[in-house]
């Protein structure tokens, strides 16, 4: 299959000539290629299915640039360059001819439609708008039917919006964003405000964390984690225990489980635990700038 990019590469290049003449020349082509028979499309696309033969697979495809074109013609009215429509849409028939399975009793017509209508769909939805208009294949299918059912280009009221809906098996509300979507044009946010010394993206509030006060934040707790390391090292081992098992582990221990492991009850451990903390209060404040951290951390 490594033929095929270069041979879209090829298509490309014919269809997009300067000059214009690259896609009349495509179109001659196009009507130049032979309509097949079922028995001859069977054969060839057995031979490119079993023996991956590239020439039978350029013909099943030269013979159906006539289909593309006709359905290309039928996006007219989203206001796209033609030659543009063919090109997608030759995408999507070379990705039927790779896909198409001639054992089935089908006629590759009927399966290349779906992939070139999917590619010019694909293609129409990401050229509309610079932001997505389509999230969702519900969606993605609206826009296409709303296209086609509306009679004018003026927006949508609720009535015709609950019309819709009922057709197209889904609710007003749904048909009403869609329409305002197709309705508004994209907006560049280096607009120029009116009236003022500003463009749209000025107005826009930047809600991204401050790096200066992230900073702040970082040193802070750099410095109180220093300062908590040499605390705990003022405290004897099992108040050092009890403190970090308590407050400073990931899973931490309840009173009744550091009574059973120290063997001692746990209002002792409670005591402990009490002693262990004012003696850290007190380290704590008589650190330069100390008591302001801890108060900041709680």
């Amino acid at each position: 299959m490594t033929a095929y990019p270069v041979a879209l590469h090829h298509a490309q290049t014919s269809i997009h000539a300067d000059d214009g003449s690259g896609f009349r020349h495509f179109v001659r082509h196009a009507f130049q290629a032979p309509i097949l028979t079922a028995e001859e499309e069977m054969d060839l696309a057995t031979r490119f299915k079993r023996d991956n033969d590239l020439n039978a697979a350029h013909q099943l495809v030269h013979a159906y640039l006539r289909l593309v074109l006709k359905i290309a013609r039928e996006y007219g009215n989203y206001h796209l360059n033609l030659p543009d429509l063919v090109q997608e849409g030759t995408v999507g028939l070379m990705h039927a001819v790779k896909k198409f399975d001639p054992t089935l009793g089908n006629r590759l017509s009927s399966y290349a439609v779906w992939w070139i209508r999917a590619s010019i769909h694909e293609f129409i939805l990401n050229s509309w708008r610079m932001v997505k208009i389509a999230t969702t294949q519900l969606k993605r299918q609206l826009f296409f039917k709303l296209r086609q059912a509306k009679d004018s280009s003026l927006p949508l009221n609720w009535e015709e919006a609950e019309e819709l809906a009922r057709k197209f098996g889904t609710d007003p509300a749904t048909i009403l964003e869609m329409d305002g979507r197709m309705s508004g044009s994209d907006t560049s946010l280096n607009q120029t405000i009116l009236e003022e010394d500003g463009e749209i993206i000025d107005l826009i509030p930047d809600r991204r964390p401050n790096q200066e006060h992230q900073f702040i934040a970082h040193e802070q707790q750099g410095r109180l984690h220093a300062m908590l390391r040499q605390g705990l090292n003022q405290l004897n081992p099992r108040e050092r225990m009890i403190i970090t098992e308590r407050f400073l582990s990931e899973r931490q221990q309840t009173l009744e489980t550091l009574s059973n492991t120290l063997s001692i009850s746990r209002e002792r451990v409670r005591q402990i635990e009490k002693r262990a903390l004012e003696k850290l209060k007190a380290f704590m404040e008589s650190l330069p700038d100390g008591r302001e951290l801890a108060l900041e951390a709680v």
